[in-house]
């Protein structure tokens, strides 16, 4: 019977797998993961640093130099010509300039284009939706647009190769050049291979997208100055069979995009892009990606048997292979990336390894949450707690049940008052079971300091699922009562119940709680409720522990010097016990790493108590129980040295 209603709870979690990862893939679709992808996509680039371009590409500058010159902007269409008959001799040239409006110098422009028929000049679509081309004595003259997509976040990643507006066909800058280069055609996708209610004449349509893969960050391709060009300062045979893209590159007036390299903010100019662009027709090194079935197929097959396999392996090889297996998809996605260019979006494999393995995780603590139940059960069985509740292996509810405030404060009250009422039953009766009834007593104390331990490692489980984080500051808290002076009874009680100092954040949510990095003001509000819910949690109790768990739980963030939360008591109005917590929570804070912090040592962590940082200050703590804390301070690296999981 207990195997069948394991299965049913695996079969349950699995379900539970499954729809989580199916949402988790609805949300990938919808886009909700780019952030993550395209800063992974822009790092892969940076990583891999710059390669070699194609030596025949030629950017011929329009640079200060020329515009001091030759006049200021724009030129004189007369210099274009003159341009045109030094490169005469390149196998193509492209200018990223527009010449709609017309000028007293295009009449030789154009004859020049006509002659050499191997210029291509720009198009593009206005703000209004208009199609800006070249002027009318440029006609017939080979065009592209020179439109590319930034991203969301500004970055341009991709170019369409093959827009179709008002029934015309517009091929892209560089897909053009590409074909007079290669003189042939370039294979693009007819209209009707778009989805039909998607076309509109209206409407601007875009195929033949390409990821771009940069060359470098802006500069790697050579740039001449169009002044150098003009004046000879080159050899006759320099431009023989190169391929020369002609563009403004002055600050301020041309119009410059953010690349995946711009990551101090410098920005590429805009015929640079295109000479990527190009240069990756040529070479065939644009990057392809990996459909979204392919991707969202593989990753389920992935997640769901790392599942199977983290199901039958303990926790710490858990661990090791969650960590491993996102290791090795960060490694694979780079190698696609850089030596087939290939891209292959992690965040679906990420999520779905995770997702795995949490399931798996969660599993074994809803199965140790039912085991609890069941050790409960033998408790309230012994001799004279028939009348007692049981709460059944059947119906127990495992791990729900332990997370919710109700069930924590309701299993702790249980324990309490099963623990007063077998003790007075113990009284009566001690002269016939003296020897039974002290095993008895015996047990049920240690299960109720276990159990309550348990509990509360369940709802810190996400930041310390050892354990050891609870232990330490409850020792550090022993030995601070006991240099203060303090009763036994206190001492006892402050030891077991400084352990639930945090337990309000059960009520945080994951996403603040776990968050890799700063939290904003709002977030930080939302933690420091964690003391409230801890106060709610414990409070309305007759045992005394757990009336000082409720106070410590409410107070362990307020200082001294009342600039603590959550009402900024000061001085003595903080009860003694928060006082002493406090500092114990602080140094093991201090000493413990965490994701936004490196992991203190014992001097330095000392030194920051004692002299304070930029977060806190000796005037934060009791003089009292400083000045104890710095008297057996070397106390406290023995805890925490005995008791660490190194």
């Amino acid at each position: 019977m207990r195997q069948t209603f394991f299965r049913k709870i695996i079969v349950y979690y699995l379900s539970v797998f499954l729809i989580i990862f199916f949402f988790i893939l609805f949300i990938d679709y919808l886009g909700f993961s780019g952030g993550l992808d395209t800063g992974l996509y822009d790092l892969f680039f940076r990583l891999r640093g710059q390669r070699g371009t194609d030596e025949r590409i030629i950017i011929v500058s329009i640079d200060e130099k020329t515009l001091n010159k030759f006049g200021r902007w724009p030129l004189n269409r007369k210099y274009y010509a003159l341009l045109l008959k030094k490169v005469y001799r390149a196998k193509a040239v492209g200018f990223d300039i527009i010449f709609a409006e017309p000028a007293e110098e295009d009449k030789e422009f154009a004859a020049i284009i006509k002659k050499y028929d191997k210029v291509i000049l720009p198009v593009y679509l206005d703000m209004h939706m208009n199609l800006v081309y070249p002027g009318q004595i440029f006609s017939p003259c080979k065009t592209g647009h020179i439109h590319v997509e930034p991203d969301i976040d500004g970055v341009v990643r991709k170019v369409y190769h093959t827009l179709y507006y008002e029934n015309v066909i517009i091929p892209s800058f560089s897909s053009t050049m590409y074909e007079v280069i290669n003189e042939s055609s370039f294979d693009r996708k007819p209209l009707s291979s778009m989805n039909p209610n998607f076309r509109s004449p209206d409407k601007v349509i875009q195929l033949d997208r390409m990821l771009i893969n940069y060359y470098g960050p802006p500069a790697t391709f050579p740039f001449i100055s169009m002044c150098d060009v003009l004046e000879g300062r080159l050899p006759a045979d320099f431009f023989l069979n190169k391929i020369v893209l002609v563009g403004l590159t002055v600050p301020g007036i041309v119009d410059t995009a953010l690349v995946p390299f711009s990551y101090q903010r410098n920005r590429m100019p805009g015929i640079e892009v295109h000479a990527n662009i190009l240069n990756n027709l040529i070479d065939g090194s644009f990057i392809k990606e990996i459909s979204n079935k392919k991707r969202y197929l593989f990753s389920f097959l992935i997640s769901f048997l790392l599942l199977f396999f983290f199901l039958k392996t303990n926790e710490k090889m858990s661990i090791f292979f969650w960590f491993t297996g996102l290791i090795v998809i960060s490694i694979f996605t780079y190698l696609c990336f850089t030596h087939l260019h290939c891209w292959v979006r992690p965040f679906i494999f990420y999520c779905g390894i995770s997702l795995a393995f949490l399931t798996a995780y969660i599993y074994r603590l809803d199965e140790a949450a039912r085991r609890l139940d069941l050790r409960y059960s033998a408790i309230i069985s012994l001799p004279g707690m028939e009348n007692q509740t049981s709460v059944s292996y059947i119906h127990g509810r495992g791990l729900i049940g332990f997370l919710s405030a109700a069930g924590i404060n309701a299993r702790v009250q249980k324990l309490i008052s099963v623990e007063d009422e077998y003790e007075e039953k113990l009284q009566k009766i001690i002269d016939e079971k003296t020897m039974r009834l002290s095993e008895a007593l015996t047990m049920v104390k240690s299960m109720t300091n276990e159990i309550i331990f348990r509990l509360t490692s369940a709802a810190e489980f996400k930041d310390e699922p050892t354990g050891r984080h609870i232990s330490r500051v409850g020792l550090y808290a022993k030995r601070l009562s006991e240099a203060l002076g303090m009763p036994e009874d206190f001492v006892e009680q402050i030891t077991l119940a400084s352990a639930m100092h945090d337990i309000g954040k059960i009520g945080i949510p994951d996403a603040i709680l776990t968050k890799k990095g700063p939290l904003t003001a709002e977030e930080f509000g939302i933690i420091k409720r964690h003391t409230y819910i801890g106060e709610r949690i414990l409070s309305g109790s007759k045992h005394p522990m757990i009336q000082m768990a409720a106070r410590i739980a409410l107070y362990h963030h307020e200082r001294w010097n009342g600039t603590g939360y959550p009402e900024g008591l000061r001085g003595k109005d903080i009860p003694i016990e928060a006082r002493i917590v406090m500092l114990c929570d602080i140094y093991e804070a201090l000493r413990s790493p965490r994701p936004y912090k490196k992991q203190f040592t014992h001097q330095e962590a000392f030194f920051i108590i004692t002299r304070g940082d930029f977060k806190t200050s000796p005037e934060d703590f009791d003089p009292e129980v400083l000045q104890i804390f710095i008297k057996i301070h070397p106390l406290f690296e023995e805890i925490f040295n005995e008791f660490s999981d190194s």
